[in-house]
């Protein structure tokens, strides 16, 4: 039978959803080899020439025509691309990043949009939002992202890329890989400039769309899965890792996220979606908190 025959069979199966607690926590320890590859090799990156005919404008949801220098609608909307990356972040975004966070005031915030802006630039002027890849917890992370993707196939969008030459490392042969990132880098590596609320792609573009453990850097998670499950095909597969908080999950302790989620906001946020397989890891050896990583179906 055809997995995805398999998996419509399996959505009266969705009380996984809300027994989280139920499934066994997994205690390994292994860690994630940078050296090590599938046997038939990782994900292919995908490419600007491949991709282009999928971008639309973040602000106006127009089709994007690539030009070879840039990014425009027939509508005079214009987007760079900047050290081989496109730019397709909304205008007011654009516009935010130039500014020196120092010298913004109370008095300069005019608008939702601002604020949403100006925490985000705070949350990255004050801590390292990327763990190192010695860090034993991050490679365990990987380990585990790399069995809940060994599944996925045709052209995935990765979500908080973080390093896209690492990242589609733990997709096989099967995937193209695109990585998208709210902030610039001076990687050569091909990623999108892009924010999880605004995604600039067309409907039904990807095969798979991924969070690993970047959902919780989203201020609007909410709107975020949204445009997830808008640029997904239908039947196609979202993938999500992150930490499930039971207590203690006081927000004015962390500088780096915005959201110590508790299932129920998970599970809340995939409406539209039908939870196929999941597993629980322990983390860090601590009792208020476990890892989930999850495949859903986009229904």
């Amino acid at each position: 039978m055809p997995r995805v025959s398999i998996r419509e069979s399996l959505k009266t199966l969705d009380w996984l959803r809300h027994s989280w607690h139920d499934v066994e926590i997994d205690r390994g320890e292994d860690l994630f080899d940078p050296g090590l590859d599938y046997p038939g090799g990782c994900a292919s990156a995908a490419e600007i020439g491949r991709v282009s005919g999928k971008f639309i404008s973040p602000d106006s949801g127009l089709p994007l025509n690539y030009n070879g220098a840039g990014l425009s609608t027939n509508s005079g909307e214009m987007f760079p691309i900047e050290n081989g990356s496109p730019v397709l972040l909304p205008e007011a975004a654009r516009q935010f990043s130039k500014l020196c966070i120092e010298g913004l005031s109370i008095g300069s915030i005019r608008s939702a949009f601002d604020q949403y802006l100006y925490l985000c630039a705070v949350k990255n002027a004050v801590g390292n939002p990327n763990t190192p890849l010695d860090d034993p917890w991050y490679r365990r992370h990987l380990l585990r992202s790399r069995a809940l993707v060994a599944t996925a196939h045709g052209l995935v969008l990765d979500i908080g890329c973080d390093n896209p030459e690492l990242s589609r490392r733990l997709f096989p042969s099967t995937c193209e890989y695109l990585g998208i990132e709210p902030s610039f880098s001076t990687s050569e590596h091909f990623r999108v400039v892009g924010m999880a609320e605004f995604l600039p792609f067309a409907e039904g573009t990807f095969d798979c769309v991924c969070f690993l453990t970047s959902l919780d850097h989203v201020l609007d998670y909410q709107t975020a899965i949204g445009e997830a499950a808008r640029v997904l095909r239908p039947g196609g597969s979202l993938y999500l890792a992150t930490l499930i908080w039971t207590e203690r999950a006081e927000l004015y302790r962390d500088t780096i996220h915005f959201h110590h989620f508790r299932d129920y906001e998970i599970q809340g946020a995939l409406k539209g979606f039908s939870v196929y397989r999941i597993r629980r890891y322990g983390w860090k050896g601590e009792r208020h908190r476990f890892g989930v990583y999850l495949e859903a179906i986009k229904c």
